[in-house]
C-alpha cells in the first residue's frame, strides 16, 4: 500500500532526490517537507525541469532562490524573478541581469528603485563613483558586471577578476580595458563568440592574416564593425559574401567607393529598403537611374524624384504616376518647370497641389479657380501667383473657406482688404485682422466689430495704437478688455 505523500519522511525525500526519475525529483522539489538541504541539492540538478519546478516552488526558502538566481538558463532566472519569495538584494541581482528577458520579468514582479537605476546608469555613462558603488554592483547582475568592467575607473585587480568571468560580454569588456595585444585579437578573430570577433574586427590592421576570414563573416554585427570603420579599404569589397545580411546591405549601399559588381547586386536587392538606400547614394551612373527608376517600388523612384539631379524627363514621367507621395515629391523638386505643372494639370488629382504651386502657369489657375473642388480654389486663392482679376472673383466665391485664403495671401490688393473685412462671416473678417500688414483703418473700424473674437486680434495686434486700445479696454468683452489692459501695460 502506497504511503501518503504528507507521511513521508526526510529519508524517504533523500532517496526521490537521488532517484534517475525526473518526475521523482520534481515531486521531492515540490514537498512541503523536504529538508533544506536536499532542496539545495536539488537547486544544482542536472535537469532544468527540477530546477524550474524549485524556483516555482511556493515557500521556497530564500538560500535556494538565492542559488537559483544565479542558474545558468534563462527559464529558472525568470521564474525567480516573478517569485513571491524574492527580497530586493536577490532583485538587484535580477534587475541586472545579462538577459533582457529576466530584467522585464522582475521590474514587472517590482519597480526599480530610483536610486539604483540612478547609480547604474552613473556607472553606464562612465561618470565618476564611489569606489563602494563599484564594489556592489561588481557582485550583482551580468549587466551590472559589464558596466563595471567597461567603466575608466574599475581596478585592474577587478578587471584581471572579470576577464574569468562566466558571462562573455564582461570577460570581452574587461580585456579590452586591460588593452588587447595583437596575439588576443587574432584569437578574437577564431572565437565562437560574435562579441570577440566584432572586437577583432574593430581593431585588427587590415593587412592581418585573419582580416579574409573576419570579411567572409556570415554574422550581422562583426560585418558592420567592419564596414563602420572609416578607413575600410576600397579593395577589400570584393571580399564580402555575395549575399549578406540585410543590415549589411543597407550600410554598403551608402559606401560611394563600392565595387561595381556589388552594387550591380544591389540594384536588384529582394528589399526594397535597401534599393531605396542606394537611390540615396551622392552619384548614380545613367544606366543605374535608369534600372532604379523602373522599380516596381514607388518609394524608390520617389527617393529618385528628391534628387537635384533627377532629370527633367522622369519628373515629367512622374507628374502622372498613381502613386500621391510621387507626384508630391515631383511638386517639390526644384527643377520642376511650368510646363511639368501643366503637364499634370491633366490628373484631376494634382489640381490641388497645382493650385498652391508658385510656377503654375496663369492660364491653369484661371481654369482651377473655377474648379468645384473647394480645397482646389482654396489653393488658387492662397497661390501668390495667382492675377489680381482672378482673387477678385474667388473674394466673391460662395464659400467662406476660399474668401480667407484670398484675405491670407501676401499679395491680396488692399481693394480686397477693404472688401474682405465688411465679410460676413468673423473668421474671414478676423483673418484679415491677423495679417502682418494689416492697415491702421481697417484696425480702428475692426475695434468696433460686432464678434467679440475679431476685436480681440484687434486688441493683439502689434499695430493697434493707444487710442485704438483705451477704446477695446472698456469692451463689453471680459477677455477683450483683458488683452487690452495687457497690451497697455506693456506686457
Amino acid at each position: 500500500m502506497k504511503r501518503r505523500t504528507a507521511e513521508l519522511s526526510a529519508e524517504d525525500l533523500q532517496a526521490l532526490a537521488r532517484s534517475p526519475s525526473e518526475g521523482l525529483r520534481v515531486k521531492a522539489a515540490l514537498h512541503p517537507h523536504t529538508p533544506l538541504a536536499t532542496l539545495l541539492s536539488l537547486a544544482t540538478d542536472q535537469a532544468l525541469g527540477v530546477r524550474r519546478a524549485l524556483a516555482r516552488r511556493m515557500g521556497a526558502p530564500r538560500e535556494v532562490l538565492a542559488q537559483l538566481a544565479r542558474d545558468p538558463t534563462r527559464a529558472v532566472r525568470c521564474a525567480v524573478a516573478a517569485h513571491p519569495g524574492c527580497d530586493e538584494s536577490l532583485r538587484r541581482l535580477l534587475w541586472t541581469d545579462s538577459d533582457g528577458n529576466v530584467r522585464a520579468v522582475a521590474q514587472h514582479a517590482a519597480a526599480i528603485p530610483h536610486h539604483f537605476g540612478e547609480d547604474l546608469a552613473r556607472i553606464l555613462r562612465n561618470e565618476s563613483v564611489p569606489a563602494s558603488l563599484l564594489a556592489e554592483f561588481a557582485e550583482l547582475g551580468g549587466r551590472a558586471r559589464r558596466a563595471v568592467a567597461s567603466h575608466r575607473e574599475c581596478p585592474r585587480d577587478w578587471l584581471e577578476r572579470l576577464r574569468h568571468d562566466a558571462d562573455a560580454a564582461v570577460r570581452l569588456a574587461a580585456e579590452t580595458r586591460m588593452g588587447l595585444s595583437l596575439d588576443t585579437l587574432r584569437v578574437f578573430a577564431r572565437h565562437r563568440s560574435p562579441s570577440y570577433r566584432a572586437a577583432a574586427a574593430a581593431s585588427l590592421p587590415w593587412d592581418d592574416a585573419e582580416m579574409p576570414g573576419l570579411l567572409a563573416d556570415l554574422n550581422e554585427p562583426v560585418l558592420l564593425v567592419l564596414l563602420r570603420r572609416p578607413d575600410f579599404p576600397a579593395a577589400f569589397y570584393a571580399q564580402i559574401s555575395d549575399n549578406p545580411p540585410p543590415a549589411v546591405r543597407l550600410v554598403l549601399a551608402t559606401h560611394e567607393a563600392l565595387d561595381a559588381a556589388h552594387l550591380q547586386r544591389l540594384l536588384r536587392d529582394p528589399r526594397a529598403d535597401v534599393r531605396r538606400r542606394v537611390a540615396q547614394r551622392r552619384a548614380l551612373s545613367a544606366e543605374q537611374f535608369e534600372a532604379l527608376a523602373n522599380d516596381d517600388d514607388d518609394k524608390v523612384k520617389r527617393e529618385l524624384a528628391k534628387r537635384p539631379d533627377c532629370p527633367e524627363a522622369w519628373l515629367r514621367q512622374w507628374c502622372l504616376a498613381p502613386s500621391e507621395w510621387l507626384r508630391r515629391a515631383v511638386f517639390t523638386h526644384p527643377g520642376v518647370t511650368p510646363d511639368i505643372l501643366a503637364t499634370a494639370s491633366a490628373l484631376p488629382d494634382n489640381h490641388e497641389e497645382i493650385a498652391k504651386h508658385p510656377l503654375t502657369p496663369e492660364q491653369n489657375l484661371i481654369q482651377l479657380a473655377d474648379s468645384a473642388d473647394v480645397f482646389v480654389r482654396g489653393a488658387v486663392a492662397q497661390n501668390p501667383s495667382t492675377p489680381e482679376r482672378v482673387l477678385s472673383q474667388l473674394a466673391r466665391d460662395a464659400d467662406s473657406f476660399v474668401r480667407l485664403q484670398v484675405g491670407r495671401n501676401k499679395t491680396c490688393p488692399l481693394s480686397l482688404l477693404l472688401d474682405l473685412e465688411h465679410d460676413p462671416d468673423f473668421v474671414v473678417r478676423r483673418h484679415i485682422v491677423w495679417r502682418a500688414d494689416c492697415p491702421l483703418d481697417i484696425l480702428e473700424r475692426r475695434a468696433a466689430d460686432e464678434n467679440a473674437h475679431v476685436r480681440y486680434a484687434v486688441a493683439d495686434h502689434p499695430r493697434a495704437t493707444a487710442a485704438v486700445l483705451s477704446g477695446l479696454a472698456r469692451d463689453g468683452a471680459m477677455f477683450v478688455r483683458a488683452r487690452a489692459k495687457e497690451r497697455l501695460s506693456g506686457s
